[in-house]
């Protein structure tokens, strides 16, 4: 156990990354930024007893911004997600913040893609010279260390667009063994019409149909995610399902109560993170049309001293 000094050091030393995907998939960085508004100055770190949140963001609208995202906590800017050329999500790594307080995370249309990231957080959650917040959440974070997925999902046409807020497993010494984390996060297919649930699965030989697809264990029928408000935030749950190894890839697709879902969209498993279990965060959001993504996350599970 690093004492809290090391700690400090370790996660001060880095600035919050923002891993881009491609295709589909992408793989989280071990770095985190410091936590925001502990009592104290913004930005800073702050001692005492209060505990790190964890907050990963995902990108998982597609109608929500013309070009690009940027995304605030508190007054602080966590980054400018480009997603809207080639839609297919971003997600960030992993960003921390003082935990045992409330924090607000905003988003808002990009103003140039890729550039001016965070300007808007000077003014957020308001207006910033005319622009409003596309969603805005307040969350209360616990005293401990716990770790939470943001997305920014649904869509302006069904009106089902919003913050949906998820609470991940901790993993103060690693996972067990081989799992994944699934994620409902597409509203806009939940609703339909007809109205259905997402499934998750794995393709256990090919990926491009997804041949042989199985199902994960109690993720076959993952129930629709609640929208968080401005005044408060929803935790919704999430499926873990272990797995016997590394599969040709993962799938998402139509919910079924019984047997395997029917895939929709499929991607590569995510490569390993060397010296640590292999834990994989799947994330099902709305796409294009009506249609269903998938993003395949690797999740840190050791480093950062919790």
């Amino acid at each position: 156990m690093r004492s809290l000094l090391a700690r400090l050091a370790v996660l001060g030393a880095f600035a919050v990354t923002l891993s881009a995907c491609s295709n589909g998939s992408g793989t989280s960085l071990p770095f985190a930024g410091p936590p925001n508004q502990g009592g104290a100055t913004s930005g800073t770190f702050q001692s005492g007893s209060n505990g790190q949140t964890l907050l990963r963001f995902l990108d998982g609208s597609p109608d929500a911004a013309a070009a690009a995202v940027d995304v605030c906590v508190d007054n602080q800017p966590w980054g400018t997600l480009n997603a809207r050329a080639v839609y297919g999500g971003f997600a960030t790594g992993l960003y921390a913040v003082t935990g045992g307080i409330t924090h607000t995370v905003s988003v808002y249309p990009g103003l140039v893609p890729g550039t001016n990231a965070g300007l808007e957080c000077s003014t957020a959650p308001g207006p910033y010279f005319g622009t409003s917040a596309i969603a805005v959440t307040t969350l209360t974070t616990p005293g401990n260390a716990n770790r939470w997925s943001i997305v920014l999902g649904g869509t302006k046409g069904s009106g089902t667009l919003g913050l949906y807020v998820y609470a991940d497993p901790l993993f103060p010494t690693g996972a067990a063994g081989p799992e994944v984390i699934s994620h409902n996060a597409a509203p806009a297919f939940d609703a339909g019409p007809p109205a259905k649930r997402v499934g998750f699965g794995q393709c256990t030989t090919t990926v491009t149909p997804c041949a042989a697809a199985v199902v994960l264990t109690g993720a076959g029928n993952v129930a629709a995610a609640t929208p968080s408000s401005q005044t408060g935030s929803v935790q919704n749950g999430v499926v873990v399902s272990g797995i016997a190894g590394i599969p040709a890839g993962f799938y998402d697709g139509t919910g079924v109560a019984a047997g395997n879902p029917v895939p929709i969209t499929s991607i590569a498993a995510p490569a390993a993170v060397a010296g640590q279990p292999y834990v994989v965060q799947l994330y099902a959001f709305d796409g294009p049309a009506g249609g269903l993504n998938l993003i395949g996350v690797v999740e840190q599970t050791l480093g950062f001293g919790f």
